[in-house]
């Protein structure tokens, strides 16, 4: 009789530490949950700042808004025409044969 006494009595404590467990574990899980939805959302909030910012650095980067800001604010007038200069060797003490042409600035730099 004792012995089926402890028997039950451990079988119940089994039970219920095993009950205990399972309800630990959904609390964590139910906490986690709410802990990704939280990131999410900030996520969602930086992706959509990251846009919107892009967005206006390819506003502010125009070329046609720095052309405007250039020649309203800065004075400046785009150029008359473009001059080539043509540079030989014993200037630039380059091998024979090599040529370097200068660009208006701004343009590239180019080899021949």
């Amino acid at each position: 009789m004792k012995r089926m006494r402890w028997l039950w009595g451990g079988a119940l404590l089994f039970f219920f530490s095993v009950a205990m467990l399972y309800l630990g574990m959904q609390a964590l899980v139910l906490e986690k949950s709410f802990l990704v939805a939280q990131k999410r959302v900030v996520l969602e909030d930086l992706v959509a700042e990251k846009e919107r910012l892009e967005s206006e650095v390819a506003t502010l980067s125009s070329l046609e808004r720095i052309r405007s800001i250039a020649e309203q604010r800065l004075g400046m007038v785009p150029p008359e025409r473009v001059v080539y200069a043509v540079v030989g060797k014993e200037i630039l003490g380059k091998e024979e044969g090599e040529i370097h042409v200068a660009y208006h600035p701004g343009s590239k730099r180019k080899k021949e």
